[in-house]
């Protein structure tokens, strides 16, 4: 298979090389994702660049947790009748050394989650860490009904997540961008005005 990896951490540019590398196999209790977009989240660009650990984990890592694509078979223990369902992914390289930013990734069956079919893959990626990150920041709150709810960075994946879980939970959301820029790509149903600081 095709995929990006790393052995020393750094600067993407300075460490990713993209190759071939062997196929994985799914174990017990996984299955084998045919990858068609691979999310990057800011835990995956702080692990590859070395700023939350400088060492390396594992010998060679391939990047990212989040992604989306195709169950192209099963291991032992898993329905064969996965294979061909669309996926979004979570915590590919979460304490394992190879991720989603390659053509397959094995994967144990829970964190892999069925991806609607009028939802693109290219969403289903970005859904994984900043999709669960909302939605346990929101109901960790309890109920919100009639209340006001103030989202910092309302505008990137896990703000623009978390406005709108706490808007269907009948609460009035305020939601704080960094320019006005930002603020227009807040969809339009919650976007009220922009005032700069």
């Amino acid at each position: 298979m095709k995929a990006a990896y790393y052995s020393t951490k750094g600067h993407a540019g300075a460490v990713l090389i993209v190759g071939e590398e062997p196929d994985p196999v799914p174990q017990a209790g996984e299955v084998l994702v045919h990858i068609a977009h691979s999310g990057v989240n800011p835990s995956d660009v702080k692990s590859r660049s070395g700023l939350s650990n400088p060492a390396m984990e594992f010998p060679r890592g391939i990047p990212h947790s989040d992604g989306a694509g195709v169950i192209e078979t099963v291991g032992e223990g898993i329905s064969a009748q996965l294979v061909g369902q669309r996926v979004w992914t979570i915590n590919g390289q979460w304490k394992r050394p190879f991720g989603t930013a390659a053509e397959l990734i094995a994967l144990p069956e829970k964190q892999v989650a069925s991806l609607s079919e009028n939802l693109s893959t290219e969403t289903g990626a970005s859904l994984g860490i900043p999709l669960l990150t909302a939605w346990y920041a929101v109901h960790a709150c309890g109920g919100l009904l009639g209340k006001t709810v103030l989202v910092y960075g309302a505008t990137g994946a896990v703000g623009g997540y978390a406005t709108q879980f706490t808007a269907l939970s009948g609460a009035r959301v305020i939601g704080v961008a960094c320019s006005a820029e930002n603020a227009t790509c807040f969809p339009a149903r919650y976007r009220v005005g922009y005032q700069s600081q």
